[in-house]
C-alpha cells in the first residue's frame, strides 16, 4: 500500500508546480496521446525520454515517482511474457529445447515449496520468484537426466522483443505522467482545473461541478485512508495478526477485520467532510467563487507549443515516413 503514490501532492516552486492547472491537464492528455500514437520502440523510447525530463524539471524525486511503479510489477512483467511468446513474426532470435523430465518435475515443485517456505525473510520476494523460476527453466534446458515427461521449444524472435519493449515503456510513461499531476498539482487546483476543462459539457446539462467534487475527493482520500488501512494492519499484525502465511480460511477472517474498520473510519470521514462542506456554504449545483483566479501565462503557452511541436513529430513519423 506504501507504493500507491497516485493522489499524493509534493509542494514546490518548480516550473511545472507554477503551470495553470487546467494546462497541465489537458497536456496530460496530449501526452497520453503521444504515448499511445508513438510508431516503434524508439520513439516511445524518446517519449519516456522527454518524460523523465519533465519529471527532473519538476524537482520532483524521481525515487518517490518511479516508486509508484512497484505495483504494477507483477503486471509488467505478465506482458513482457505475453508479448515475447505471442509475436511470432521476423528474426528469430534464440531458440531452446526445453525437457521437462522427471527429475526437473520433483526439482520445480521442491523449489516452488521453498519459496513458500523462505519468503517471509525475503525482502523482495517478485524478484526471488523470478529468480527461482529462472533457475527451473535453466535446469530443464541443461539437464537432461531420467525420464522425460515432455519437451516444447522456448523461442523468442525479434518481433516479441520489440512489442514487450513498446509495451512495457508506454505502461510506464503513462503511469509516471498521471503520478506526476497529482505530485505536483494541489486537490483545490485539481478540481478547478478538472471543472474548468469540463465546463463545455454544462451545454448539455452534465453536472460538471459535481464530477470534478467527487474527482477531486477520490484523489485527495486515496492517500489518506490507505495510510488508515496501513495503521489497522500494523496494530493488528502487533496483536499476532499475520496477513502473509496465514492459511486461505485465516485470509478471508483477517480481510473482514480490516475491511469493517476501513468502512467504519470511510464513513466517519465522510461525515465530518460533508459538515465541513455545508458549514462553509457548499451547496450541490450552485455557482460558487473561486479565491483566486486562474490565468493563461506565457509559460502555460510555452509547454503547450512544446507538447504540440512533440505531436507534430510523432504524427509525421506515423504517417508520413
Amino acid at each position: 500500500m506504501d507504493n500507491v503514490v497516485i493522489g499524493q501532492y509534493i509542494p514546490g516552486d518548480s516550473i511545472i508546480h507554477k503551470l495553470d492547472p487546467r494546462m497541465k491537464i489537458i497536456l496530460l492528455v496530449l501526452m497520453i496521446v503521444i504515448t499511445f500514437m508513438a510508431p516503434s520502440l524508439i520513439y516511445v523510447s524518446l517519449v519516456l525520454l522527454f518524460v523523465i525530463c519533465i519529471i527532473l524539471l519538476s524537482k520532483t524525486p524521481l525515487r518517490k515517482v518511479i516508486k509508484g511503479l512497484k505495483s504494477l510489477i507483477f503486471l509488467l512483467c505478465f506482458t513482457i511474457i505475453i508479448q515475447l511468446g505471442y509475436e511470432t513474426s521476423g528474426e528469430l532470435l534464440f531458440k531452446y529445447q526445453m525437457n521437462m523430465t522427471l527429475y526437473n518435475l520433483v526439482i520445480s515443485v521442491g523449489l516452488l515449496v521453498l519459496y513458500f517456505l523462505t519468503k517471509s525473510f525475503i525482502k523482495f520476494k517478485f524478484t526471488y520468484f523470478l529468480l527461482l523460476v529462472a533457475l527451473s527453466l535453466y535446469l530443464q534446458y541443461s539437464f537432461n537426466e531420467g525420464l522425460l515427461l515432455f519437451s516444447y521449444n522456448l523461442r523468442v524472435y525479434e518481433s516479441g522483443v520489440n512489442m514487450a519493449g513498446y509495451v512495457f515503456i508506454r505502461i510506464v510513461s503513462v503511469v509516471l505522467l498521471s503520478s506526476l499531476l497529482t505530485f505536483t498539482t494541489s486537490p483545490n487546483d485539481l478540481n478547478n482545473g478538472i471543472e474548468s476543462v469540463l465546463s463545455p459539457l454544462k451545454i448539455i446539462k452534465v453536472p460538471v461541478g459535481e464530477i470534478a467534487m467527487m474527482l477531486s475527493l477520490v484523489l485527495r482520500f486515496v492517500p489518506t485512508l490507505l495510510q488508515e488501512t496501513n495503521k489497522i494492519m500494523k496494530a493488528q499484525a502487533s496483536r499476532g495478526v499475520d496477513f502473509l502465511e496465514s492459511s486461505f480460511s485465516k485470509k478471508i477472517q483477517q480481510i473482514v477485520s480490516l475491511l469493517v474498520p476501513m468502512f467504519v473510519i470511510s464513513l466517519k470521514r465522510a461525515e465530518e467532510l460533508a459538515d465541513a462542506m455545508e458549514s462553509r456554504g457548499y451547496v450541490i449545483g450552485e455557482k460558487r467563487t473561486k479565491l483566486d483566479e486562474m490565468k493563461i501565462k506565457a509559460k502555460d503557452i510555452m509547454a503547450l507549443l512544446v507538447i504540440s511541436l512533440l505531436m507534430a513529430v510523432i504524427i509525421y513519423a506515423k504517417w508520413f515516413s
